[in-house]
């Protein structure tokens, strides 16, 4: 049926240039390589749940490369095989007891303490209950998890798990009913546990997604409650990463080398608009290291996701397509022309952006696009 609404989700596969860029996300949809994070909970990790986050981290970084080459040799095996040879050498409870994934999930439990997930690191203590910049506690919120069919055409069906709260205050929000003014006290204490998202992927893979799409808001402050439903997680499909990249060094080590494939919106090309528009001070620095960390830590698959925005080309659209092209390997870049006035700009902030594009605009950036080379229709 999904196949009769998109039908671009099946032709798109045809172009070899997108087909070079996604091999790993499309064969483990098909069932011919293992998602990451199935590996991660098979890679033994030796550490002491009592030692401190500082200690922690580092036999995480010095087994990160590691479990990237080994990630490397074993994804295509079967489940049985890669089972069969790490019980061979440790015992099915060691395992269990000292994983790759387990070590993540206790280091973001740690790091929930005094929460630095995202760029702000605001160091609220969220495992006590109180509320970071990003609006929610220490639990996960989930608004609606359903088949998106409006993702990029490689990437549906889409399982699309929506999360309550976001990392930004983007001025202009077009889901600001769930990234911002949502009454936190209606459903607070109410949150959804590991088990229960794991519960969710199983639904979804029912449903015949292709992948599990986290997204928001944004979904960077459930990262504990993300990895830790991974420990019981039992899908076969591409994890997907859906964020506006605003983590923190700390997050995006941990998660660099778990998500398959990744959803990274790439908004501005400077500190001073990202702090005018959307409150994210530090912002262009962080997301330069996190979209290398990417392609240097992780699968290296990605659509980057560009809205342009009125009178915004020359400060940020131009500059973004020349730092992808100087910077990046093997991007795929959504042009998006979806921009239309909302949340803070409908109440009169900021009236430069009190407009919807025009055809000058988009016609400038696309055209700036091809003339680097940059790989963009299959997506946008």
């Amino acid at each position: 049926m999904w196949s009769l609404l998109r039908r671009d989700a099946m032709t798109v596969w045809q172009q070899v240039e997108l087909k070079n860029r996604l091999v790993k996300y499309r064969e483990i949809f098909q069932n011919k390589r293992l998602p990451r994070y199935k590996l991660a909970r098979l890679f033994h990790v030796p550490f002491n749940e009592k030692m401190k986050k500082d200690e922690l981290m580092e036999i995480h970084e010095h087994y990160q490369p590691k479990f990237k080459e080994w990630l490397e040799e074993k994804q295509q095996y079967s489940i049985e095989d890669i089972e069969k040879e790490v019980f061979s050498k440790y015992k099915e409870e060691e395992i269990e007891k000292n994983n790759y994934l387990k070590l993540k999930v206790k280091i973001l439990n740690d790091v929930l303490s005094a929460c630095e997930f995202c760029e702000n690191r605001c160091k609220a203590n969220r495992a006590e209950g109180k509320i970071g910049n990003c609006g929610v506690d220490g639990k996960a919120y989930v608004s609606s998890a359903f088949i998106h069919m409006g993702e990029e055409a490689p990437i549906i069906p889409s399982g699309t798990i929506f999360f309550y709260g976001c990392t930004m205050e983007c001025s202009f929000c077009q889901n600001f009913d769930i990234s911002h003014l949502f009454s936190f006290e209606r459903f607070k204490g109410r949150g959804s546990t590991a088990l229960d998202l794991a519960q969710t992927y199983y639904t979804l893979s029912k449903q015949q997604a292709r992948n599990i799409n986290f997204v928001g808001g944004d979904p960077t402050p459930n990262l504990h409650v993300i990895l830790e439903s991974f420990l019981d997680a039992q899908v076969n499909l591409p994890m997907l990463w859906n964020s506006n990249m605003y983590l923190s060094e700390t997050s995006m080590k941990l998660i660099s080398d778990i998500f398959d494939i990744w959803l990274p919106d790439m908004k501005y090309s400077n500190n001073d608009c990202a702090g005018k528009y959307s409150k994210a001070p530090k912002y262009w620095d962080a997301l330069q290291r996190n979209m290398k960390m990417i392609e240097e830590r992780g699968s290296g698959e990605y659509v980057i996701r560009h809205l342009v925005m009125p009178n915004h080309t020359n400060c940020c659209s131009i500059p973004i397509l020349n730092w992808i092209n100087e910077n990046l390997e093997t991007p795929l870049v959504n042009i998006m022309a979806q921009y239309h006035p909302d949340y803070k700009i409908l109440r009169g902030a900021f009236p430069e952006l009190n407009r919807r594009l025009k055809t000058s605009e988009m016609y400038e950036v696309r055209k700036h696009a091809d003339d680097l080379g940059v790989y963009w229709k299959s997506v946008s």
